[in-house]
């Protein structure tokens, strides 16, 4: 495993983060629990050293599991988790949180998304707050824009951002993740593999599961067509190097600009296998401009007024 380090910290983090979203259960169709440990054993196994959870994952099931899990590894590992809803949610909820993972402080804590008609100076003062009484190491935040990120990084110290980040989804990469490196915030995207999609699973409209990436726009029929092409130039690009799809895709995230470490959200410990070999080699820098602008280029034509499956906080 690599190491980069997180931020200002002055702690090294993995290449790649282990996301929990599925080890909550909720939207992801079957998952067994004994399933779930076994990846996250695996993770912090191969050098994984931080997982990335949210209260918003199964109703804290996630969060639970997931600590769980930290607690009986030989191997040190960064709990990161996200909290969502007004300033006094966010007060109230961390005890709570604190419970539920069985801990006295959670490394790294985010906010999920921005509240909608709350100031983003109130949000993250909040979450100062719980910092200054040792509840919480580091701020973190998700899903925010650069009006928000500046407002963020003026209210408190910002250690971390999360956006969504892959080939085709690029929302936030000319703005915020420029803001970021100016910053020194660690930038941990999520969806490298935009929930399959450049894991070349879908590669047509009855291919889509019906489960929450159903609602995945870039898996809409029209903008499908356009991605897959691109699709078969990275995999091409892959076996080139001796790799597969979905190592190409990563690596081609961790090249990025500004990229600290993307979130892998690998349900099963093949999955998390084949995803480590994104670490550790490169794409020349011919191809991977090859495959930024034609992803760029669908990427233009998206609707960002809610996120990659079509949800926007109210």
């Amino acid at each position: 495993m690599e190491y980069t380090q997180f931020g200002r910290t002055g702690v090294d983090v993995s290449r790649i983060i282990l996301g929990a979203w599925q080890f909550g259960k909720q939207a992801w169709g079957e998952i067994q629990d004994d399933e779930s440990v076994q990846t996250m054993f695996a993770a912090i196994d191969a050098g994984i050293n931080m997982i990335d959870t949210a209260v918003g994952y199964g109703s804290g099931y996630s969060e639970e599991i997931v600590a769980q899990t930290v607690k009986e590894a030989p191997k040190e590992c960064l709990l990161a988790s996200k909290v969502m809803g007004p300033p006094e949610a966010i007060k109230q909820g961390i005890d709570a949180a604190l419970a539920r993972m069985g801990v006295d402080c959670i490394d790294l804590y985010q906010l999920h998304y921005p509240q909608p008609n709350t100031p983003i100076a109130d949000q993250v003062g909040a979450m100062k707050e719980i910092q200054d009484a040792g509840k919480i190491r580091w701020i973190g935040v998700s899903n925010f824009t650069l009006e928000q990120m500046q407002e963020a990084v003026a209210t408190a110290r910002i250690e971390s951002c999360q956006p969504p980040y892959n080939v085709f989804w690029r929302q936030f990469e000319d703005d915020v993740l420029p803001l970021c490196g100016e910053h020194e915030i660690a930038v941990i995207p999520y969806s490298p593999l935009a929930q399959g999609l450049l894991a070349g699973r879908f590669r047509k409209p009855e291919d889509v599961p019906s489960d929450i990436r159903a609602n995945n726009k870039l898996m809409a029929p029209d903008v499908l067509a356009q991605c897959v092409p691109v699709i078969e130039r990275l995999e091409s690009i892959g076996a080139a190097h001796g790799r597969t799809l979905v190592q190409a895709a990563i690596a081609w995230t961790i090249q990025a600009p500004n990229i600290t470490a993307p979130i892998i959200g690998a349900r099963r410990a093949d999955q998390l296998a084949e995803n480590l070999g994104g670490v550790g080699w490169s794409l020349t820098g011919e191809e991977w401009s090859e495959i930024s602008e034609a992803g760029k280029a669908i990427s233009a034509g998206l609707d960002f007024s809610s996120n990659m499956w079509g949800w926007a906080p109210r």
